[in-house]
């Protein structure tokens, strides 16, 4: 079933939803975030095949990008920049990655995350 991904018009939530494509066009698109049904379809940018150095570098850019731009406190932003560094490297990254991304993008600190972690036996 394909993915498809969405920005929200109202709290510009970025999702994905995964619909068949006999339902696609027929089944209500909604924003996770903040229920809001006036959402718009985001068509991505073809993906080229990077080999792994290429792909590093543009990782560093885009962490130096961010930091230039003051978001290294912003845990919605770190959130968002980690969720599209997974994006372009292709890799599944596991539920616990995709929790602390969801987490960082509803605007919860690297502390607070940190600090519920369980303690180590």
């Amino acid at each position: 079933m394909p993915a498809y991904e969405y920005i929200c018009d109202n709290c510009h939530h970025f999702f994905s939803v995964r619909i068949s494509y006999e339902h696609y066009g027929n089944q209500p698109v909604v924003c996770p975030q903040c229920g809001n049904a006036m959402v718009t379809r985001h068509i991505g940018k073809v993906r080229m095949s990077h080999s792994d150095d290429a792909r590093m570098q543009l990782f560093s850019e885009l962490a130096d990008a961010r930091k230039m731009e003051g978001v290294d406190e912003n845990p919605v932003e770190i959130g968002r920049m980690m969720r599209r560094m997974s994006r372009e490297s292709g890799a599944e990254m596991g539920e616990q990655f995709n929790e602390v991304v969801d987490r960082l993008e509803h605007g919860q600190t690297s502390a607070d995350i940190e600090n519920d972690l369980p303690e180590p036996d």
